[in-house]
Parts: structure tokens; sequence; C-alpha cells
């Protein structure tokens, strides 16, 4: 029990020195404002590979409405559409591509500037964030596999017969996996963009604890930002016809926020660590 406090305790005073670093008041906001340009490139890319996929769209609209509104993932998807082959569609994916890297493009600088590190050329950053962009869409069509797995595990129980009520017990144990399943492929692909994302070495030991927060951040914002809009508010009263935009704006900069804030303590705790090895002193 005590080591429990010692450890709530080391996490609230390196929590509340991350926040009162002059950075976070201006790097969340950046980073949100290019994750904004680059969602509608991203969600290109999503529905393309998911056609790959055979997945229906109906899918990634139910995907994108359980996290937002059913408004705002008609407007997204009305937006990517586009006739599936020819050169033309080819040159949108690349273009597409190129303009979704502009998201962790951004997420390399922030990291830079947290960690210290000078910052690298455009054409190394820019080849950078184009591999964490294909990681960043893997991510997201993982995560709309794993319910549409589940969904097909439960079919193939009932195409051959077995009692229904083990059908049944499948299906809620399919449906109580899907969450911690979804959960874990977003904490490991976060740790990956955390160790990608610095221009130094970042062991991937080393990024857990920030990626677990930011993993458990997004899970929170999501759910209850989702309750919100659902049940509760009612932008348009205000806000006219640009309430699905305040809507997906202000969700973006709670992720981006959260993602900062977890690379930061990601450096908070490595610092510490080095100060108890006597490498550095944080007192100077």
């Amino acid at each position: 029990m005590m080591k429990v406090k010692l450890k709530l305790k080391e996490f609230f005073d390196n929590f509340v020195k991350v926040m009162l670093r002059p950075e976070m008041a201006i790097l969340p906001g950046q980073l949100a404002y290019f994750f904004v340009l680059a969602i509608v490139p991203t969600i290109t890319l999503i529905s393309y590979e998911a056609a790959l996929l055979n997945l229906s769209t109906d899918v990634i609209f139910d995907f994108i409405g359980s996290a937002f509104s059913p408004d705002i993932a008609n407007m997204l998807l009305n937006t990517t559409d586009a006739n599936k082959g020819g050169f033309g569609f080819f040159m949108v994916i690349v273009v597409g591509y190129f303009i979704a890297s502009n998201g962790p493009a951004s997420i390399i600088v922030t990291s830079n500037t947290i960690y210290g590190e000078k910052q690298e050329g455009f054409f190394r950053r820019r080849l950078k964030a184009i591999i964490m962009t294909f990681f960043l869409v893997l991510l997201f069509i993982f995560m709309l596999i794993v319910p549409v797995f589940g969904n097909k595990i439960v079919k193939l129980f009932e195409f051959v017969n077995l009692n229904s009520s083990i059908t049944k017990n499948v299906g809620t144990v399919m449906l109580f996996l899907q969450g911690p399943i979804t959960w874990l492929i977003m904490y490991f692909f976060i740790k990956i963009l955390y160790t990608m994302a610095p221009n130094k070495r970042v062991r991937s030991k080393n990024v857990g604890y920030g990626a677990l927060f930011t993993s458990v951040s997004w899970i929170i914002i999501t759910y209850i930002y989702s309750y919100y809009i659902n049940n509760i508010a009612h932008y348009s009263t205000f806000y006219g016809g640009l309430a699905n935009l305040v809507i997906l704006m202000f969700w973006i900069y709670l992720l981006a926020y959260a993602f900062t804030i977890g690379m930061a303590l990601n450096y908070r705790k490595e610092e510490v660590e080095l100060e108890k090895t006597g490498t550095i002193n944080l007192n100077k």
C-alpha cells in the first residue's frame, strides 16, 4: 500500500512539473492544428485500406460515429468519397499520404522540443513522418478490424448451428474482449510513435509510462465526450452549421493535449532516473 502511495505521489509530482513547463501552453495547440489538417487525408487512406480488406464503409461510419456523432461521420466520409481506381485516385492517395504526414511531422517537432533535441532537416523529418503515418493508419485499421473479427467469430458459431447458449456466451466474451484488445493495440502503437518521434535513441521500455497515460486519457476523453455530445450538448443552438467542426476540433485538441503530456511525462521520468544515477542534476 505504501508503494502505491509513493508511486501516485511520484506521478502527480511529475505531472505538475510537466504542466508547468512553458511549452505546454503552445505545443498541444500546434499539434492539434496539424492533426486537423491531416484528418481528412488520413480517413481517405483508412477508407482505401479498409476497402482492400473488404470492410464495408458502414464499419468506418460506425467507428467514427461512436467517437464523434453520426453527423460528423457523414461529413468526413462524404469528403473522402471518390472512385477507387485509376491513376487519378492513385495520385489522390499519394498526395493524401503526404498531407496526412503533417500530423506525425508535428509530433516529431513537438518531441524534439520537449527532449531539447535539434530539429532534423525537412526531408529527413518528412521521411520519418511518412513512416509514422503508416503506423497511424495501421492503428486505425486494427481498431476497425477488432470488432469486425469478433462479429465474424460469432457468425461462424451461428453457422455451424452450435447450441444457442454457447453462441450467446461466445458473443458476450467477444464483446467484453473488444475493448481491452483495442486499448492494448492503441497502447502498442502509441509506444511506437513515442519511440520513433524524438531525434535521439529512445528505448521502448522508457516510453511505457507516457504511453499508458495517453492511452487511458484518450479512452476517458473519447467516452466522456462521446456521451456528452450524444446526450447532453446542443451545439446547434449556438453554432448552427459549425457545430460539427466545433465538436471535431475540440476533441482533437484534447487528444493532442493528452498526447503531449504523455510525451513530456516520458522525458520527465527519464530525467528523474538520470538524476538517481547521478548522471545529471535537476536542481542546477
